[in-house]
Formats: structure tokens, C-alpha cells, sequence
């Protein structure tokens, strides 16, 4: 039986190489890392399982220690600590975005080969095969190929479709292959898979040098990432904030807002953000603090070892030691590969895949089996006390794992009904959503928007004596939805400013619907800016909200750190000038319009805009008059601040506990400091549309 199990797990091991980087799904929203995820996870669980039945089958635990197996733990325990203590929401770190179960899984998987000296090879040639598939579907997506194959899903038939998830994550994936098909080519004693080997090599080989060619830079599919700089601050910002276990596994979009330097507005993607790094040491940093980072140096002090040649090779035979020095530069490989890639499937598999061949394996026994015959059934229940454990963990974990994946794939067929504007299929379909796991922010935050739309939807193109008291009556249960949800939003993840900026965007857009929301904005876009301090958009959300209520001077204020944060922003010049312009300081407004024109298109409808509005501030200039500007033509992509109009008479009275929950305390350094005035040199963008 014991032998029977060992060739199970053999080709679970062989399944799990080959399948994992290579899983995609459209039933998830994040079709590309989530079924990756799930598979990986699944596979690592019903390998537990075996290995618990193998000690019950044999009355035995047998380990493989390598001088790997210490930093590999420590990583996995960064990350699960971090996950337990410190991330808000444990949902997101274990199971989605589950950058913990995915750390955790990876490492478990580097121990269950290790452990398998016969599962070696195959894990070996998984990765090969997966590699060979990668490449072919890369090569015919490069081509252009797959997009007349109309018999193909659509996400399938999408320009440069890759099934690892990208032209850099294809890249790296197939690079760090190579080495490990070289070593197959050598090794192997049959030449039919030498053939194979070395004909996925040419191809592997070929798709390495076509996606290299597509991410170079000025290239359509160029990776745009934040400089190695940045993100650095970054990490370091975040231990300074919780220095022993970082800013919390699967968390790190929170540390982006946070602590991103204002040198980050200087980049053409400045409005972009991310929820992990591009870097795999510093994004592990990041999350997961000096704990994290001890594991990684352990780590690095162990391949240093590995990779540091052997004084002792006389008696090694010559194609051996080509054989070691393959699967050593392949590790050297997939660790420069991780400086390049965040937490990723497929390169951090083929990483812990590495260190298991490279690593010097000893054997330790543990035996419970009896001596003597009559105490059989005591060795058989000590070896079930050893794994009961791992079984009911495992079990505890596919059931809750089974309800997450369950309410994703059920929200994913919620967004898909969005997408086809069946209002009230999507409403229905996220509300189960969050039935079956009501721990995920997103969810929320979508059912709020959907909510609020739906009720705008009730008073579009109507006049006040069009709407009936049934309609007021469902307005007001759609924006107190609406408002239920972008809270629950915020109570799930306190330290997301995402999710306050939602929360407060709700607030300012129900102003001419409901009494007090406008207070109620300003409190939640001001948590907001104080978690993402260098976030120049919430702070013209923020100065909207003055400046519908007719408080110009605070107006004036927040716009000013908006052009601060962002000089070169188009879009946040003209809302202070038009603010400056509403206080009456016309002087001050003309001297903004024409900064705004600077970095306004020749010919844009925009410039055209801003010239109008210049004309207009020196008419009333000259002629001294109280009168109002002149209506503007709407503009494509500048949008000033607007007061609300009422579409209800009398107003919708909110309860007191549609105000915002309580601003979490935040230490000193992530404040929302003043921007420096100084201008930063950065590229001239075009002003986007305002929310």
C-alpha cells in the first residue's frame, strides 16, 4: 500500500508541475491567478491526505532534511504570521488574493519533492511539458493565429493571450525553464525524449525570444512597472510602520497607498496602482517585515552554499557534474527571475522546484511501529494521532476554501450580468455572493455602486412631479443600501483607501438626494487622502465636496495639495481656478487658467475650454462686474466642481448610522503631509474625466 501511495503522490507531483502555470479560468474574475491558485492549493491538500494515510499504511514518518528546509519554513511562516496578526482582512490573505496560501503552498510543494526522490524527475519533466504548451500557445498568440480561430473562447482570442498570465510573466516562466531542459536533454537514456526535450527546447527557446521582443520598451505589450526605487521606499516605509511583520500578507496594496513616494506622480502610469510588487524580495518585505526579511537572507546564505563549487570533484564523473551545474545555474536563474516577478505561480514554482533538485537530502525515520505483536494496535494509534492533524486541517480547509470559491465564481457571473446591464440579475447575484463569504470588501463595494446606480436610474429623465411615492420610496432603500454596503466595505479592510474613497464618493454623489451626506463626504474623502496622501484625485473628490457646499476657501485649500501632489495635472489647475474664480479672487483664477494651458493638447477641446474660460475671467476683470462666467461647452475631459441639484422634494432624511464608521488611527508618518510646492519634473499628461 505504502508503494502504491508513494507512485499517487508521484503523479500528483508530475500533474501539479505541469498544470499549475498553466490553469486558466473566465468563471473568476481574476481569471488568469485565481484557478492557478485554486489548482496549486487542491493539489498540495490531497498530497497531505496521502501522506497522512502513508504514516497510518506504514507506522512511519520518513523526512528528507536538506540545508534549504530551514529558510523555506521561515518564509512560509513570515506569511502566516503576518496573515494572522497583522492583515485586516484574513480572507483576502489566505484565500484571495491568498498571497500566504499561495507562499505556504509553493513551500509545502518544495517539501513534497524533496521527499519524493523518485517524483524528481517527473516534477522535472511537468514543468518541461508546461513549458512546451506555454510556448506553442504564445507563439500562435504572437502570430496573431488564435484570433481567427473563432471556435476559441473569447478571453482566448485576445491580442498576445498567454496562458501564464502576460509577455513578462511568459518570458521569465520560460527562461528559467531552460537550464532544467538541458539537463533532461543530458540525463535522459531514451532518445525519443531526448527528441521531446530538445524539441521543446527550440520552442521554448523561440517563445523566450518573441516575448522578449514584445516587452521591450516603446513596444505596444512594454510592462509599465513602478522603478525598483520606488518600491523600495515602499517596503522600507512599511517596516518602519510595523517593523517585525510588515504591513500584512496579501495587504500591500494598502502599503502602496500609503507610503508611494510623491516621485511617483512624475510616472506616465501615475494613476495606476498595485497590489503587489514587481519584485518578489520586496514585495515579501513588504508584507511581511524583518521577519521576512531574516527568512530571505537565511535563504540566500543557503544558495550561496549550493551554488559555491564542491573543493572535492576528482571522483565525480564528468557527466554528473554537467548534470549538477545545469540544475545550479537553473537556480540561479529563478532567483534573479524572482527580482523581476512579484508572488507569482508559475516562477515561484519553478523556484521551490529548483531548490528541491539541488538540494543534499538526509533521511530521518520516525517509527511507531511496535515491537511486539500485542502492541500493534497502540503503534497504529499513535501513527493516527499524527495525522488526524493534517487530516482535519486539510478538511477544514477545502470546506471554507470550497465556500470562497463558490461566492467567486458566483460574483464573477454577477460582474458578467453588469456587463450585459441586467441590473437585477447582478444585484441578486452578488447579494448571494456575499451570503456565502461576506468577508470580501469587493463585493460589497460593487453592490454599493450597483445599488446607487439603480436608484439614479429612478429619477433619470424625470421631473420632480414625475416621481411617484413608490419611487421615493425605493430611492431611499437603494441609497441606504448603497451607503450599508460602502460601509461594510470599509469595516472589512479599515486601512484600504479605496474603500473610503468609494464610501465618500457614495456620500458626495447622494448629496442632492439626501440631508447631512455632504458632512459625511468630507469626513470619509478626508480618511481617505490621509491613507493615500499622495492620491491627487481624492483630493479633487474631496475639494468637490467644499466647493458644493460653498466653502471655497477649503476648496481652494485641498485643490492646492491636489496641484502640489501632481503639478503637471491638468485637471487639478482648473479646479482651483475655478474655485479661485467662485471665491472672486479673479486674479488668482487667471493665473491658474493659463498654468492649465500649458499643459493642455494644441487644438483639444480642453484648450478650447480653458481659452474661453481665460476670456471670460479677463472680461469680468476689465469690466468689474459680479456677474457669472459664461456656460462652458462640456468639456471631453476637464470636469469642474459642481453643486447638486435636488432631484427629491423634501430631501431623504439619513439615520444616524449611515454616517461613516469612525477614521481608523493611523500613525504620525501616514498622515496626508503637504505636498512640496516645488514643482517635480515629470511628463505632460492630458487631464482624465472626473468621476
Amino acid at each position: 500500500m505504502d508503494k502504491g501511495l508513494k507512485t499517487i503522490e508521484k503523479y500528483i507531483l508530475f500533474i501539479t508541475a505541469l498544470a499549475s502555470p498553466l490553469l486558466v479560468a473566465p468563471v473568476f474574475p481574476d481569471f488568469y491567478n485565481t484557478p492557478k491558485l485554486v489548482f496549486l492549493a487542491t493539489a498540495i491538500s490531497l498530497l497531505i491526505l496521502i501522506k497522512a494515510a502513508q504514516i497510518i499504511a506504514s507506522q512511519k514518518l520518513e523526512i528528507n532534511i536538506s540545508s534549504f528546509d530551514l529558510p523555506v519554513l521561515l518564509i512560509a511562516v513570515s506569511y502566516l504570521a503576518s496573515a494572522i496578526i497583522k492583515s485586516p482582512n484574513k480572507t483576502e490573505a489566505f484565500f484571495l488574493p491568498g498571497t500566504a496560501t499561495l507562499i505556504v503552498a509553493a513551500s509545502l510543494f518544495y517539501f513534497f519533492v524533496n521527499q519524493n526522490d523518485a517524483g524528481k524527475k517527473f516534477v522535472s519533466s511537468g514543468l518541461i511539458i508546461s513549458g512546451f504548451v506555454a510556448s506553442v500557445v504564445s507563439l500562435i498568440s504572437i502570430s496573431g493565429i488564435n484570433q481567427k480561430m473563432s471556435f476559441l473562447p473569447e478571453f482566448a482570442r485576445t491580442e498576445n493571450f498567454s496562458l501564464v498570465g502576460g509577455n513578462l510573466l511568459t518570458f521569465i516562466f520560460l527562461a528559467t525553464l531552460v537550464p532544467l531542459a538541458i539537463d533532461l536533454i543530458i540525463k535522459d537514456k531514451k532518445v525519443i525524449k531526448k527528441v521531446f526535450w530538445g524539441l521543446s527546447l527550440l520552442l521554448i527557446t523561440a517563445s523566450i525570444a518573441s516575448n522578449l521582443y514584445q516587452i521591450l520598451p516603446g513596444k505596444k505589450f512594454s510592462p509599465k512597472l513602478p522603478p525598483v526605487k520606488i518600491s523600495w521606499e515602499i517596503g522600507i516605509d512599511a517596516i518602519k510602520d510595523s517593523p517585525i511583520l510588515g504591513a500584512g500578507a496579501g495587504n500591500y496594496l494598502t502599503a502602496f497607498n500609503r507610503f508611494r513616494p510623491l516621485s511617483y506622480n512624475t510616472l506616465d502610469f501615475w494613476q495606476s496602482k498595485f497590489n503587489s510588487s514587481q519584485n518578489f524580495f520586496l514585495h515579501t518585505i513588504t508584507e511581511t517585515g524583518l521577519l521576512g526579511l531574516f527568512a530571505i537572507v537565511i535563504l540566500a546564505i543557503a544558495i550561496i552554499k549550493a551554488l559555491t563549487p564542491s573543493k572535492t570533484k576528482q571522483e565525480t564523473a564528468l557527466g554528473d557534474e554537467i548534470e549538477l551545474d545545469f540544475l545550479k545555474i537553473g537556480l540561479g536563474i529563478s532567483v534573479l527571475a524572482l527580482f523581476f516577478s512579484g508572488p507569482h505561480p508559475a516562477p515561484l514554482l519553478v523556484f521551490f522546484t529548483y531548490l528541491a533538485l539541488n538540494a543534499k537530502t538526509k533521511k530521518i525515520t520516525f517509527s511507531f511501529e511496535a515491537v511486539q505483536k500485542e502492541q500493534r494496535q497502540t503503534s497504529i494509534m499513535a501513527s493516527a494521532l499524527v495525522s488526524l492533524p493534517l487530516i482535519v486541517g486539510v478538511l477544514v480547509f477545502l470546506y471554507f476554501g470550497s465556500k470562497i470559491v463558490s461566492a467567486e465564481y458566483t460574483f464573477k457571473k454577477g460582474l458578467d450580468a453588469v456587463s450585459q446591464n441586467k441590473g437585477q440579475d447582478a444585484f441578486n447575484l452578488i447579494s448571494a455572493a456575499i451570503n456565502k463569504n461576506p468577508k470580501v470588501d469587493r463585493y460589497h463595494a460593487t453592490l454599493a455602486q450597483i445599488s446607487f446606480l439603480a436608484a439614479q436610474s429612478l429619477t433619470n429623465g424625470k421631473q420632480q412631479d414625475q416621481i411617484t411615492d413608490n419611487d421615493k420610496t425605493l430611492i431611499s432603500n437603494l441609497i441606504q443600501q448603497a451607503i450599508s454596503e460602502g460601509k461594510a466595505a470599509v469595516s472589512l479592510n479599515p486601512q484600504k483607501a479605496d474603500n473610503w474613497e468609494l464610501l465618500g464618493n457614495l456620500y458626495k454623489q447622494i448629496m442632492a438626494f439626501a440631508q447631512g451626506s455632504d458632512q459625511f463626504a468630507i469626513q470619509a474623502l478626508s480618511q481617505a487622502v490621509a491613507l493615500d496622501p499622495v492620491n491627487s484625485l481624492a483630493r479633487i473628490s474631496l475639494g468637490g465636496v467644499y466647493f458644493a457646499i460653498g466653502d471655497y476657501e477649503s476648496a481652494i485649500d485641498v485643490f492646492k495639495l491636489a496641484v502640489a501632489a501632481k503639478p503637471d495635472y491638468a485637471n487639478a489647475r482648473y479646479n482651483l481656478a475655478v474655485a479661485y474664480r467662485e471665491k472672486g479672487e479673479l486674479d488668482k483664477a487667471l493665473a491658474e487658467m493659463k498654468n492649465t494651458l500649458s499643459f493642455l493638447e494644441e487644438g483639444s477641446n480642453d484648450r478650447k475650454i480653458v481659452e474661453e474660460e481665460i476670456k471670460n475671467i479677463e472680461s469680468k476683470k476689465k469690466e468689474k462686474e459680479a456677474k457669472e462666467a459664461k456656460s462652458q461647452t462640456q468639456a471631453k475631459e476637464l470636469t469642474p466642481p459642481t453643486k447638486p441639484t435636488s432631484a427629491l422634494e423634501p430631501k431623504v432624511n439619513l439615520p444616524e448610522e449611515a454616517a461613516p464608521p469612525s477614521p481608523v488611527a493611523t500613525p504620525e508618518g501616514s498622515q496626508a503631509p503637504a505636498p512640496s510646492s516645488t514643482p517635480v519634473p515629470s511628463p505632460t499628461t492630458e487631464a482624465p474625466v472626473m468621476p
